[in-house]
């Protein structure tokens, strides 16, 4: 993959053959491609399932939607992009471990993940709602997507863990842990949500 090309413009098999031999994609490019792709059979069902009267609901379901997905698949691109500047930075700074531009990066790298897990829980609520609009033949399609967003969540939580871990400031650790387990409570809780209202 090039610096400025988007991993949408990728083929899968492009995509895999750069995640298991390159430094990047990494993990939170690959969490924010599997919430997109989670949401997108969220979507389908409600696409499917959009009723003939033109409702406003539905379609503002599927306005939601398609701006997460895209959100998401932005946050694919900046945890890569975001990678590549602190290593430009981490180069650039040499013995310098407190430059402006070093730390500008590594906050970046900081924020990505949390950002990415935000979004992975929008898209997680927005489910449990597209779910009551989905025609019963589809909703299997909807709780396989709801399973994928809560899998790129935990898997995107990961890097904040690590960021986290390497952390001067004890304010900024506590501050970050407790939005992290917050992030991961919400979550779980709308995938069982999501699980009985399916049953």
């Amino acid at each position: 993959m090039s610096m400025n090309e988007s991993l949408a413009a990728m083929t899968l098999g492009e995509f895999r053959d750069d995640i298991e031999s390159r430094a990047m994609p990494g993990c939170g490019a690959v969490a924010a491609n599997a919430a997109a792709n989670g949401l997108s059979l969220a979507l389908k069902g409600l696409r499917l399932s959009k009723p003939r009267d033109g409702s406003q609901t539905h379609a503002n379901l599927i306005e939601r939607a398609d701006v997460l997905i895209d959100e998401l698949g932005g946050y694919a691109d900046e945890d890569v992009a975001a990678f590549q500047a602190y290593l430009a930075a981490r180069k650039q700074a040499g013995e310098d471990e407190h430059s402006d531009a070093l730390d500008a990066a590594i906050e970046r790298i900081n924020q990505v993940p949390l950002a990415t897990a935000r979004a992975c829980r929008r898209a997680l609520e927005l489910t449990l709602e597209a779910n009551d609009h989905t025609r019963a033949a589809l909703q299997s399609d909807t709780r396989a997507g709801a399973q994928l967003l809560h899998a790129g969540l935990c898997m995107v939580l990961l890097n904040v863990d690590a960021n986290i871990d390497g952390l001067d400031d004890e304010a900024e650790q506590a501050q970050l842990r407790e939005e992290r387990h917050e992030l991961q409570r919400r979550a779980d809780a709308l995938l069982a949500r999501l699980a009985d209202a399916s049953n």
